[in-house]
This record gives C-alpha cells, structure tokens and sequence, in this order.
C-alpha cells in the first residue's frame, strides 16, 4: 500500500508541473467525428504529461495531450482554484501510464476528482472584446 501511494505521489509530482495555461494556442488535431463527446482516456509516455489546459470556470477544463489532441474533463463539485490555476497536476490512481475519468486534478492544494473525461476538439475561441469609443 505505501509502494502504491508513493508510486502515485510521484507519477504526480513528476507531472504537476507540466501543463501550462493555453496563452499560446497553436493549431491543434482534431478528433473524428465519432470520437467526440465520448469517454476516453489520455495516454502519457513516461513522465511526459499534459502540453496544454484552459479552465472551464469550476467545473471544468480542457486538457491538451502532448500530441495536441483535447479533452474536456468534468470534476465532481467545484473545483474552486480552477479558474485562477497557473498550472495543474494530475494523479493518475497507483502511477497509471493514464489519466481517465478515476484519476484527479491537483489544483494547488486541492484535489479535484474527475467525473468524466471525453475527447473534444479544445476550447471555443475567445471573443474578441470591442472596444466602446467614445463619442464627444
């Protein structure tokens, strides 16, 4: 059991620091259209993990493998440091070589265990804010 929890704590440590916001979103593959929407699971090569993620407010996030295909995974109640986290980490149960919809976010301090996680096609573009002129 102590083998376990440390094989975990350091499949997740080695990890935590990996994924990065998506500032710089690059075009990225898309997932056929009979993949979309449905459970999977992202595979991680060694202790190569996550490229990518953007927060979906609480309870939510996109997750970019390294290959730059998306996934959208859903937390079981909020996930409260989500939507401010500069990075995230993930426990894969037990060192698994993937994170499914048993495996956990590590957000700062907090554990966010995943409800579902499903492939998608990333995060919808960000609208570009107009700005008010001001007429005088």
């Amino acid at each position: 059991m102590i083998r376990n929890l440390t094989i975990a704590m350091l499949a997740a440590m080695s990890l935590a620091g990996t994924a990065v916001p998506a500032a710089a979103r690059q075009q990225s593959p898309t997932w056929p259209a009979d993949k979309l929407g449905k459970e999977t699971s992202i595979p991680f090569v060694g202790t190569i993990g996550l490229y990518n993620f953007e927060a979906d407010g609480d309870r939510g996030v996109w997750l970019q493998d390294q290959q730059r295909r998306w996934y959208y995974a859903t937390v079981v109640g909020p996930c409260t440091g989500l939507p401010f986290a500069v990075r995230i980490g993930v426990d894969t149960r037990f060192g698994g070589t993937q994170l499914d919809r048993t495996g956990t976010l590590l957000v700062d301090r907090e554990r966010c265990p995943i409800n579902s996680l499903v492939a998608s096609n990333g995060p919808p573009p960000k609208a570009k804010k107009a700005r008010k002129v001001k007429e005088g």
